[in-house]
């Protein structure tokens, strides 16, 4: 199964389309993202994006609530969706010879979702669920706790579910608000992989939705972090959880000339038992039983997550001098080549199975669309292969300094 470079038209309302083509495909899949993730809600609303995601599903008068999934399941299909900080997406997976039914169901969704009524408060109620079974999972407290503090004021310290303060506040209008400002054709992106032509794709998609008028989407401007210049520190007490350490750094947006570098320096510090922490921290010290590093890729700068579960009988704060000692010794000796050359194979395997499928295309498409752009995605996926172990090292004792760092506690109580 080929798979052709990919093609983009924007209509005159101003919706973007993307499609890829993939020969011989048996299935096709559509993404619909809409640049209205946790990062654009209004002051004090948090979990409305969330929210929004929950009474897209709701149904409308041509598609009731239950149509859709019934419609895909007839078809032998699937579809579901995903709210992130900085965009939501809906997405289907059906059999090539139905691929333009996700685009009825999309457009219908976009032009006449009614977003009133009893389902308001069934939603609610289960976004309100929702977030009690997350804050009681205590690894999620603690992220919560880290952002909580790693960011003053940027949105990114809000999670995406919401507070429950926030979400018991919300009514009917600031749903119709969120709408109708966020979900307008300009502010949405539809990519489409199967075996179609581009032309084919943009035909159909203006058929469906070339109809729905044009609007300007209105995406409030986050405010901007400042610099951290001190190391703050978060704590979470928990009865029934192994003690956890997470260091948490500030580091650029996905659309910045080290995002590359630091997405190998996460595989170099812990993918595998061959990692730098793991045979560390895990194998040699055995402070740790386990050990991780994330770095999501984000439209706005971010993060860089290190955790790490202790080993009984080690403390939290033996964890973090061990931990903090190790980064500064990396920086001081340098990471090889051949630690990059593993990080690299392993990225590019991962970067190539995300793609493999439909809706691996479609989804990675539209992340880069809406975080970057198509040209920034291919260019970051070039420069993994550009970077060495000089690069690596750079980035490292740029960003990961104690003065940028966020140190969370997850401990049980005395």
């Amino acid at each position: 199964m080929k798979s052709l470079k990919p093609s983009r038209t924007v209509l005159s309302n101003g919706l973007s389309i993307i499609s890829t083509t993939r020969t011989r495909s048996p299935l096709a899949a559509s993404t619909l993202l809409y640049r209205a993730g946790s990062l654009h809600e209004p002051e004090g609303k948090t979990g409305l994006a969330h929210l929004m995601e929950h009474m897209m599903f709701r149904g409308t008068a041509r598609f009731p609530q239950g149509a859709v999934d019934e419609v895909t399941a007839r078809l032998g299909g699937w579809n579901n969706a995903v709210t992130t900080a900085d965009y939501t997406a809906y997405y289907f997976v059906v059999p090539e010879s139905a691929w333009q039914t996700p685009l009825e169901i999309e457009s219908d969704r976009m032009a006449n979702s009614p977003l009133g009524g009893e389902s308001f408060e069934t939603e609610r109620r289960v976004a309100l669920e929702e977030h009690r079974m997350a804050v009681d999972d205590p690894e999620y407290a603690l992220d919560e706790a880290v952002d909580d503090v790693a960011y003053t004021v940027h949105p990114y310290r809000n999670p995406v579910i919401g507070r429950r303060e926030s979400i018991e506040a919300l009514v009917v209008d600031d749903l119709r608000a969120f709408h109708d400002e966020l979900y307008v054709p300009s502010n949405a992106t539809l990519v489409v992989a199967g075996p179609r032509t581009h032309r084919e794709v943009v035909e159909a998609v203006e058929d469906r939705f070339g109809g729905i008028p044009a609007r300007e989407a209105r995406v409030p401007l986050p405010s901007v972090e400042p610099e951290q210049l001190e190391m703050r520190r978060a704590r979470v007490e928990t009865d029934h959880a192994t003690p956890r350490l997470t260091l948490a750094y500030h580091v650029p947006a996905a659309e910045h000339p080290d995002s590359a570098a630091l997405e190998l320096l996460v595989t170099v510090l812990a993918a595998g038992r061959s990692s730098v922490l793991y045979r560390r921290l895990v194998r040699d010290c055995k402070i740790a039983t386990e050990v991780s590093a994330t770095r999501l890729l984000q439209k706005d700068p971010g993060l860089f997550w290190i955790a790490v579960s202790l080993h009984p009988g080690s403390s939290l704060e033996e964890a973090e001098n061990a931990l903090v000692e190790l980064l500064h010794e990396l920086g001081e000796t340098g990471i090889s080549e051949r630690q990059v050359e593993t990080a690299r194979r392993l990225v590019a395997a991962d970067t190539m199975l995300a793609r493999e499928t439909v809706l691996g295309s479609t989804s990675t498409l539209g992340f880069w669309d809406s975080v970057a752009s198509l040209e920034y995605g291919e260019e970051f996926e070039r420069s993994l292969f550009e970077k060495d172990g000089a690069a690596l090292t750079e980035v490292l004792t740029r960003y990961l300094r104690p003065e940028r760092r966020t140190s969370g506690w997850l401990v049980t109580p005395e």
